[in-house]
């Protein structure tokens, strides 16, 4: 039996394929196999990558909020097995335009604004999708470009979004919010909560969301309810209030690692980052441990040219940065800088040599 052109595949089964995409990425890479799959996949988005919201406490602030794919790309004519990580934004509501970015620095990592990825010469696959926001004022004319098509600055300092169920929620400060993803819905509602000062972030974990406190304890959101249970107790405090501001924890995540649910803490000295901490329930002991090696999870470091494994990449100012586990040190490279010695090869990954 001979082989079979990609057109003359079955439509049943191109649109089953089609039924089965996770992200724009992969909604673009389908459609340009070949001309009769294009006329039969809309390039219709699963979700908007813009759209307005009211936060009714500041009534002269406006969000947006915007889908981020991160995906790996390889190069299958030198080696499969290695690729690079990036990721892609939409450049504007109306146009169809994706900017391909730094995972890390969120700079644009093309050269030239009209270079493009074929999609048919390289492989591409999704790893995952994010939800950024931004506030800004409706006075605010730098803001106000945002609206009228291009981005000028991008989600630096963005708060975590989670979204489920045609539901957004976000922490904007330290307090919980909810939209629906409709548009009907013009206004974000808060979550009542007088147990808790405050939160610092959210995240969706096996289905379920789930947010930190800001004394590093975790709580659950009932979606039917709108409210919020204690979950786990905090974590251990030590550094967490040092008041000569010398490795002082200003910061603390949550991530889904390996399966568990784990709190990073962020220390400081004075402004530049000096080290991390990983800690996750030990459903034995009932209590909080540190974890030493971050262990094996699905996207391994081999598959990435360059990536340290047990290490926690992170960007700072102007540098990209990470933190090696093992031993508490720390590499840096300038953000853009086309130099780079032997120990700098660990940012491989974020610098694609075809673009």
């Amino acid at each position: 039996m001979g082989k079979i052109r990609w057109s003359d595949l079955p439509i049943d089964l191109v649109e089953c394929l089609a039924g089965r995409l996770t992200s724009n990425i992969d909604l673009i890479h389908i459609r340009s196999i070949c001309k009769p799959w294009r006329s039969r996949v809309p390039a219709k988005k699963r979700v908007r990558n813009h759209f307005k919201r009211d936060l009714p406490v500041f009534k002269d602030q406006t969000t947006i909020l915007s889908s981020t794919t991160y995906f790996r790309v390889t190069l299958p004519s030198s080696c499969p097995d290695k690729g690079w990580l990036t990721d892609n934004r939409q450049v504007s509501e109306v146009s169809k335009r994706k900017r391909l970015l730094s995972p890390m620095s969120c700079q644009h990592i093309t050269r030239s604004p009209h270079k493009t990825l074929d999609l048919l010469k390289f492989g591409v696959s999704t790893i995952y999708e994010a939800y950024n926001v931004q506030y800004f004022t409706k006075n605010d004319q730098e803001d106000l470009r945002l609206l009228n098509g291009v981005f000028y600055r991008f989600f630096a300092n963005a708060d975590r979004v989670v979204f489920l169920d045609n539901l957004f929620f976000v922490v904007y400060i330290n307090e919980i919010w909810w939209c629906k993803n409709d548009e009907g819905s013009r206004c974000w509602t808060r979550i009542n909560n007088e147990e808790v000062d405050g939160f610092l972030d959210i995240i969706l974990h096996r289905g379920k969301i789930y947010a930190l406190d800001l004394s590093g304890a975790i709580w659950w959101i009932s979606l039917s309810e709108f409210n919020i249970y204690k979950y786990r107790f905090s974590t251990p405090k030590e550094d967490l209030y040092n008041e000569d501001d010398i490795n002082k924890c200003k910061e603390k995540r949550l991530v889904e690692y390996c399966g568990d649910l784990c709190i990073f803490h962020r220390f400081f000295n004075l402004e530049r980052t000096v080290g991390f901490k990983v800690y996750k329930m030990d459903e034995d002991l009932v209590e909080w441990v540190e974890v030493s090696s971050l262990g094996r999870q699905d996207n391994h470091p081999s598959e990435y040219y360059g990536c340290l494994e047990n290490a926690i990449y992170f960007s700072e100012a102007e540098d990209d940065s990470v933190f090696k586990l093992d031993d508490g040190s720390i590499i840096t490279k300038k953000i853009g800088s086309s130099s780079s010695s032997s120990h700098q090869n660990c940012f491989e990954m974020f610098y694609t040599p075809f673009l």
